[in-house]
This record gives C-alpha cells, structure tokens and sequence, in this order.
C-alpha cells in the first residue's frame, strides 16, 4: 500500500464530503465500492490471496483506496494505491477527483468587514463578527495593536489572492565568463 494522494476539502462538514464521495462523485474508471470512511475504486479482477505465506508472493488488488476523515473541524482526503505498480490511468482519476472535489467543496473565506478605525477602536469594530478572537486578544498586552496588525495582513493576503502579481526578482544572473574585479592603488 501507499500513499498518492493527500489533501484538506476546505469544510469542517466531513459527512458532507464522505457522501458526496460516496454517491456523487463517478470515477471515470474502476468499479466504486463504499466503505464506512469512503470508497474503494477497483480496477481489475486480480484479489488477495490470503493462503500466501510471504510477503513477496502477495499479489495486491489493483485498487485505490480513498478515505475522508476530520480532525479539529478540518476535513482531509487521502487515496491509497493497493497495488505494486501505478494503475492505468491512476494520475488521470486523482486529477479529476481533485478537481470535482474543489468545484463542490471550493475554497471560501468570508472576507471580514470594512472598518475605519478612526471612528473606533478594532475590538469594537470585530466584535460582532468576531466574538471570541476580540476577546482572546483584549487579555493580551498589546492586544488591540496585535489585532490591528492582524486586520492588516489579512487584508493585504486577500488583496494578493483576488489580484496576483508576479514576484519582484531578486536573484540576476551575470554573464558567463565574469571578470574579476581590478584591484586598486591609493
């Protein structure tokens, strides 16, 4: 067995994304098998034989196992070949799985609210949205700059996201056969 593919769905509805998985999502090969934590895509008839006594005379199933799990309101996907060698067409369907679950499960951050924070003070202008983070923050020393730092940068990330530039270089390459610097006298 091993591992070939490794995602996070951005949802904490983890019994959205395993049904999902389990009845809408149509591989474009293989037979789909449910299982209690996701599917199973079979692509051949070849099975475990399990009077097999070495480890090296085992022949895998030609399947990829899928499961879907969550941990701190976070839900993740890995598929897990069960086979010797890759599958035909294995890299095709991780594609389209990736693919099908990011137009169903896409990524979707609220942006939080414009605020002047000449008419107010950050905590009050959070507060409603934010409830928790304002009061976490207002314990801290210097809590009402931190948070307004933190209101900064992200609206500066999202700001990059929705308009992304191309990075300032910072590394030039030199010709070929540079010279070597001429000393000089004083």
């Amino acid at each position: 067995m091993k591992e070939i593919l490794y995602i996070e769905v951005p949802t904490p509805d983890t019994i959205a994304v395993k049904s999902w998985l389990k009845d809408e999502f149509n591989p474009e090969v293989g037979k789909k098998i449910i299982t209690p934590d996701g599917i199973r895509l079979q692509f051949s008839s070849s099975t475990f034989r399990p009077s097999a006594i070495s480890e090296t005379s085992l022949e895998l199933p030609d399947e990829l196992a899928i499961v879907v799990w969550t941990v701190q309101r976070t839900t993740y996907l890995k598929a897990f070949r069960w086979a010797t060698k890759p599958l035909p067409r294995e890299q095709d369907t991780l594609r389209y799985l990736i693919n099908t679950i990011r137009k169903q499960f896409p990524h979707h951050y609220p942006s939080p609210p414009a605020i002047d924070l000449t008419q107010t003070s950050i905590f009050e202008a959070l507060a409603d949205q934010y409830p928790l983070t304002v009061r976490y923050f207002q314990k801290m020393p210097n809590g009402e700059y931190d948070l307004s730092r933190v209101y900064w940068w992200e609206q500066r990330w999202r700001e990059s996201v929705k308009a992304p530039q191309h990075p300032k270089q910072v590394i030039f390459r030199s010709s070929p056969n540079p010279q070597p610097p001429t000393p000089t006298t004083t």
